[in-house]
């Protein structure tokens, strides 16, 4: 009997023991939440957002979580790292991680002054469940470039090719037949200083199509400016007849252009158009404007506009705008 009775004790330890030993070798299931329900970023860099999620407990083992962005084009508003495909993000998990991060990356053709996107978890690995922060929101507000902006168009002379500075814009309104109305280099050793030209003369030509073509500026953040102006050298050569004796030059600004001059609304800004028509056209040569007040743009993000007209056709009716030494400081 006393056998019998050792036997069942000893049966009961070894179940007992094996179950213990199989719940030790359960894997821990860890969960997952975004750090942040909101990512702000308000900007003049477009710099990189982290977006960061916590793991608890720790990951027992390698896996992957899955987060999906919608709202905005991957690779024309943003990118990220690790790449996204489609609109998915995955994010790979090592053994021990508490927290796993990709980086987003605005792009600033892309974004259109503001740029939301949407973060949802999506599918994890083994190992791994959601938690109860399964979305995130990403903003991002472009302010411009802060002041000053200075440019002189020394550029051209290294690349003849690239008349148009990093972060300006050449806008084609209207084009000839010619295709002659572009914005080109000024060639230093000829005239004796450094500038950008468009001129859409065309010898022989009987074109009658006429052209417009701006030279944009980056955005410019004025909302903490006091006193801002802007100064310009200016050339104009001939003067203009045909379909526009009297707007062949102008300066405009829009206070809420982002990536097309189509879609922005623009004024003229008349210190600067009086200070390119006062230039004369009957001789090669530069004349600064001096300081143009801006401050009734105070607390806004401002675009500047060159513009240059030619009417038809080609062969008579096109003049030539010369554009040197441009800068917007607060004074």
């Amino acid at each position: 009997m006393k056998n019998w009775h050792y036997f069942v004790l000893g049966l009961f330890a070894v179940s007992v023991f094996t179950f213990v030993g199989c719940d030790d070798d359960e894997e821990t299931i860890s969960t997952v939440n975004f750090e942040e329900g909101i990512y702000n970023l308000t900007t003049s860099d477009l710099s990189p957002i982290e977006v960061e999620l916590a793991i608890d407990p720790a990951a027992s083992s390698d896996s992957e979580i899955e987060v999906d962005l919608t709202g905005a084009d991957a690779g024309v508003a943003f990118t990220t790292d690790p790449a996204i495909a489609g609109t998915t993000v995955t994010i790979p998990v090592k053994a021990g991680d508490n927290s796993v991060s990709f980086t987003f990356t605005p792009i600033e053709a892309g974004i259109e002054g503001t740029l939301t996107v949407n973060l949802a978890l999506g599918n994890v690995g083994d190992g791994l469940t959601t938690g109860l922060t399964t979305e995130s929101i990403i903003t991002v507000v472009d302010v411009g470039e802060s002041l000053p902006l200075t440019e002189n168009f020394e550029g051209c002379q290294e690349d003849p090719q690239q008349p148009i500075p990093d972060g300006w814009t050449e806008a084609v309104i209207e084009q000839n037949a010619e295709g002659s109305a572009v914005w080109t280099c000024v060639d230093e050793n000829f005239f004796g200083f450094n500038a950008v030209a468009v001129n859409a003369f065309v010898p022989n030509s009987d074109d009658m199509s006429s052209s417009e073509v701006w030279l944009v500026t980056p955005r410019l953040n004025l909302t903490e400016a006091s006193n801002p102006v802007l100064n310009f050298d200016v050339d104009r050569r001939f003067p203009g007849t045909g379909n526009f004796p009297d707007d062949l030059y102008d300066v405009l600004i829009s206070t809420d252009y982002t990536v097309s001059v189509d879609d922005a609304t623009w004024e003229r800004f008349e210190p600067g158009f009086s200070a390119m028509t006062d230039n004369d056209p009957g001789e090669d040569g530069l004349t600064n404007t001096g300081d143009l007040d801006l401050s009734a743009f105070n607390g806004e993000v401002v675009t500047i506009a060159f513009v240059y007209r030619a009417g038809g056709p080609s062969s008579f009716d096109a003049t030539i705008l010369r554009i040197a030494n441009v800068s917007v400081t607060d004074n």
